[in-house]
């Protein structure tokens, strides 16, 4: 499939004001690594779309994460409610209207389930471990540390605060 300019995000060099084009941006990857080399002069610029991984909190990191994922069954869903919602309303007859609140729990508990197993089984993956640890190894070095954490903040339940803290 050819990339059409819709799916790119253009950025400005801060140090030599050339423009260039980042597919990974407009493709809601708000996760990675946060310094951009420029394709002209070649210095690194911070990108305040992109956070680092180990600087964020789980719940944090897998809200974004799926977020995409699971926003249109979360609309489905609540598409759902509102017809149920509509015939219990409308409805004279009482136990329909009890199977219809049965019914829309459990498709939220059913949602739930889906959403907590997919989560638990990108957390037990190689993915989250390699994208956790490109992310500590880029905050070994001190200066980039530093300089990110000005920029993005730490979490209290992050990988690298827990870290910090284990001595």
């Amino acid at each position: 499939m050819a990339k059409r300019m819709k799916d790119f995000q253009i950025f400005r060099c801060p140090f030599c004001n050339c423009e260039y084009y980042d597919s990974t941006a407009k493709k809601g990857k708000n996760i990675g690594n946060p310094m951009m080399e420029c394709p002209s002069c070649g210095k690194l610029s911070y990108r305040s779309s992109i956070l680092e991984p180990a600087l964020i909190g789980g719940n944090r990191y897998f809200n974004i994460r799926y977020a995409s994922l699971y926003s249109n069954l979360r609309i489905v869903l609540i598409l759902i409610y509102a017809v149920f919602l509509f015939f219990i309303l409308t409805s004279k007859n009482f136990t329909i209207a009890i199977y219809l609140v049965v019914a829309a729990a459990f498709l939220y508990m059913l949602y739930e389930i889906i959403r907590i197993c997919h989560r638990n089984s990108f957390l037990g993956s190689d993915k989250y471990d390699v994208e956790i640890s490109e992310s500590l190894e880029r905050l070994d070095d001190e200066e980039y540390a530093q300089m990110i954490i000005r920029m993005q903040g730490i979490e209290e339940d992050s990988v690298y605060y827990y870290e910090m803290h284990q001595e």
